[in-house]
């Protein structure tokens, strides 16, 4: 029999060890729990709420703000020239979802399950594992935020129900599609397609760039403006979320009208959804599944809140989107279930093994995207790795410095290639030769 403890909380019985679910986004991140009435619940912690943006902001004095008190700092203090790696800023905002889940729960919290885009490889699927480790939680699994949005949504089928859904969750920073077949209690995934681009941030960018050109600004000039390009990111946010409910948004920026209407933002974004569509087209290929032969279609990430992209995802697949589920909150709640199903309970569902990326069937695009994807990812280490050792020049050994340059310039030469094997092997080195001295330096 499970030991059984009191939440101070709720004066409830619940089980002595919470394992929590996080869903560590690009624009947002969340943690939720399984609550004594074993359902999935986001922590909203008194006067925070639910969403934690994922901007961290790191002072001159080597204080630490996460969540609502950093985008707040974006304007007065944006911390110009203070490069930190990905592992050490998704370790912080870990650290605050932790905090923010103990303060609620009022019990400790040190076991997770984590979700990631889809297309995250094995070095970014254990950078997330690492960062858990450096915020002092054990990550018990890695799950793909596809998966967790499944999960949740299908948790209250009847265990003899066979169907096919297809989850498309466009975030801020990533976008997916992927098709499952759920029976049984069995989660097969048919097919998935993933990517950094577009997203949320991309739809947001458009904006900028439309009102630079209707303002007559010079766009060099601009782009340079660190501070300026903060407060129109910020602005083009508002504006997207507002013609939501609204046909027209009308500010000003200083001298900059930030003038929009939604007819405009539709035509701005148009050819990024439509590139979406694309996609949920070669994951029903990849599937070997038809338009008809989806059961039910489920929206996840903030921006499927976007009208123009619920439209046009609605009217690809010739069905209204299931939204029971908050699609801001349903990745977290899912990754809630798994953590249950990681404490033990519910064995009657059976998921996928996604703590390892499984290449997709190498078709001419799949191969290109492999390409693009490994380029990206192997120039954002180079620069991030070059960065570190010289902003941490005076501390490292001559050891880590002059083998993390050797592996550096491997790395940059097997980027001008086309093998993406070749630029993941370099990719992972640099990684894996970095990794302790960099945890090293951060624990410090």
């Amino acid at each position: 029999m499970a030991k059984i403890s009191i939440n101070l909380a709720t004066g409830t019985l619940q089980k002595a060890e919470i394992i929590a679910g996080i869903d560590l986004g690009t624009s947002n991140s969340l943690v939720a729990f399984i609550d004594p009435d074993n359902k999935p619940m986001v922590i909203n912690d008194t006067g925070k709420g639910r969403l934690v943006p994922s901007i961290v902001h790191f002072d001159a004095a080597g204080q630490v703000r996460v969540g609502h008190e950093a985008k707040d700092l974006l304007l007065t203090a944006p911390a110009e020239n203070q490069p930190h790696s990905p592992i050490e800023v998704s370790a912080e905002i870990l650290k605050e979802l932790r905090k923010r889940a103990e303060h609620a729960l009022k019990t400790p919290v040190n076991k997770v399950v984590i979700t990631v885009p889809a297309y995250f490889k094995d070095s970014q699927r254990q950078a997330v594992r690492d960062a858990g480790r450096l915020a002092g939680l054990e990550v018990l699994k890695i799950i793909n935020e596809s998966t967790a949005a499944a999960l949740a949504y299908g948790t209250g089928l009847d265990p003899a129900q066979q169907k096919t859904i297809a989850v498309y969750d466009l975030g801020g920073g990533s976008f997916s599609i992927s098709i499952y077949k759920i029976q049984n209690g069995k989660y097969e995934v048919r097919s998935a397609i993933g990517n950094s681009f577009p997203a949320g941030n991309d739809f947001d960018q458009a904006i900028i760039n439309y009102w630079i050109e209707s303002n007559r600004l010079d766009a060099a000039a601009t782009t340079a403006d660190h501070g300026l390009m903060q407060q129109l990111r910020l602005k083009a946010e508002t504006a997207k979320i507002a013609l939501g409910s609204q046909n027209l948004f009308n500010e000003k920026l200083g001298d900059i009208w930030c003038t929009l209407d939604k007819q405009t933002f539709e035509k701005l974004i148009a050819a990024m959804v439509a590139e979406t569509i694309n996609s949920c087209t070669q994951a029903l290929a990849d599937a070997n599944i038809t338009l008809a032969g989806i059961d039910d279609l489920l929206l996840a990430g903030g921006s499927t809140r976007t009208p123009y992209v619920k439209e046009q995802v609605a009217a690809y697949f010739g069905k209204q989107p299931n939204d029971q589920i908050n699609p801001d909150e349903i990745v977290a709640l899912g990754a809630a279930i798994q953590a249950d199903i990681m404490a033990g309970n519910r064995s009657y569902i059976s998921l996928p093994d996604e703590d390892v990326h499984i290449d997709e069937a190498l078709t001419p695009a799949a191969a290109q995207r492999m390409l693009d994807e490994a380029r990206a990812e192997g120039e954002q280490l180079a620069y991030l790795a070059g960065q570190f050792i010289e902003r941490h020049r005076f501390v490292l050994t001559s050891m880590d410095i002059s083998g993390t340059r050797e592996i550096l310039d491997k790395l940059r030469a097997a980027l001008k290639q086309d093998d993406p094997a070749i630029i993941r092997q370099f990719t992972n080195e640099l990684n894996e030769f970095t990794r302790p001295f960099a945890a090293r330096l951060m624990k410090n």
